[in-house]
């Protein structure tokens, strides 16, 4: 029973995390394997070329910015690159109201470069 809970829970933890992908170009690149994508956090020093814009968001409380970082690497590795330069995390907390009072909402969103090395 505990198996089939926790299953249930990581698809709808899954489920939750929306990414949008503005591709800057339309080359087409091999797959790589996320664990072959580079997670940067300052621009790297050798020549690069940025071939798209990802961007994930969770309106879950429950999904981490380590959950939003690796939807992605998983994207970048899609798109072929070699890796990706992550952006500014951003948190929106709203107040819903319900039947019995007031609850607080919370969303996070992270944005990142692809990069493929030139």
């Amino acid at each position: 029973m505990k198996i089939a809970l926790g299953i249930l829970a990581s698809l709808f933890a899954v489920g939750c995390i929306s990414t949008k992908v503005q591709r800057l170009d339309l080359v087409p690149r091999p797959v790589r394997s996320p664990a072959a994508v580079a997670v940067l956090y300052d621009r790297p020093t050798q020549p690069y070329t940025i071939i798209a814009v990802v961007r994930s968001g969770s309106p879950a409380v429950f999904d981490s910015y380590d959950d939003l970082r690796r939807e992605l690497v998983t994207r970048a590795a899609v798109l072929g690159g070699d890796a990706v330069i992550i952006g500014r995390k951003s948190t929106k907390t709203t107040l819903i109201p319900n039947t019995v009072g007031f609850v607080l909402s919370e969303s996070r969103s992270l944005a990142a470069e692809v990069i493929v090395y030139d």
